[in-house]
């Protein structure tokens, strides 16, 4: 009886934690987290708060994938608990109204004009390599925002495990965009034709 409450008095706390924190089976993190620890070494403080950009292609190939990146590697660091996170949407929604938004390659001003609007102390920003068999190389920079300057970098290779987001060439919104052009064209012309009444046709002239 001794040794039948001596057990349980072991495994019960250990049940308990399993409870509290459950874990997908296997989970380890995955080259996310591996990423943000090595770019995030020697970084500290709780009262910093921490924007990650969207990654872009070197090329400048259309796709959704910096997104996705970006969005895990946000996720991360939310779990890390470790710092304060900026919210995607918000970022966004700065990047949109300064007219970076896709844009991987930001220079030292942009982050700080970025960075100072979130309200941020440091900015994760960089850029996507793509490479065979749907692999990913991620090069990504800690950058101060206050100064501007590079605090850390490292890179990861990624497996590209998501379904690429189809985009539209440019050419067809070249083409969508002159459509709607025309249209408009057209609604502009029938309404100046309501406006002045119907033309006057002038009688020629007989002729002798």
């Amino acid at each position: 009886m001794k040794t039948l409450s001596l057990l349980l008095m072991l495994l019960l706390p250990a049940c308990a934690a399993a409870v509290g924190n459950p874990k997908p089976a296997g989970y380890k993190g995955g080259a996310y987290k591996a990423l943000l620890g090595e770019l995030l070494e020697n970084c500290t403080g709780v009262d910093k708060k921490i924007a990650v950009a969207n990654f872009a292609y070197l090329d400048e190939k259309l796709s959704g994938d910096g997104g996705i990146v970006s969005e895990r590697l946000t996720t991360e660091l939310v779990r890390l608990k470790k710092f304060k996170v900026t919210e995607r949407a918000e970022i966004e929604k700065v990047l949109s109204e300064l007219k970076l938004q896709g844009s991987g390659a930001m220079d030292a001003d942009s982050v700080k004009s970025a960075g100072k609007m979130l309200g941020a102390d440091w900015m994760i920003v960089g850029t996507l390599t793509e490479l065979p068999g749907r692999q990913i190389e991620v090069n990504a920079r800690l950058v101060g925002v206050e100064s501007g300057e590079i605090i850390n970098a490292c890179s990861a290779r990624i497996k590209k495990d998501w379904r690429e987001k189809a985009k539209e060439p440019a050419e067809e919104n070249e083409l969508r965009d002159k459509d709607e052009l025309r249209e408009y064209d057209k609604a502009i012309r029938k309404y100046m034709d309501e406006k002045n009444g119907p033309k006057k046709q002038v009688k020629e002239p007989p002729s002798f």
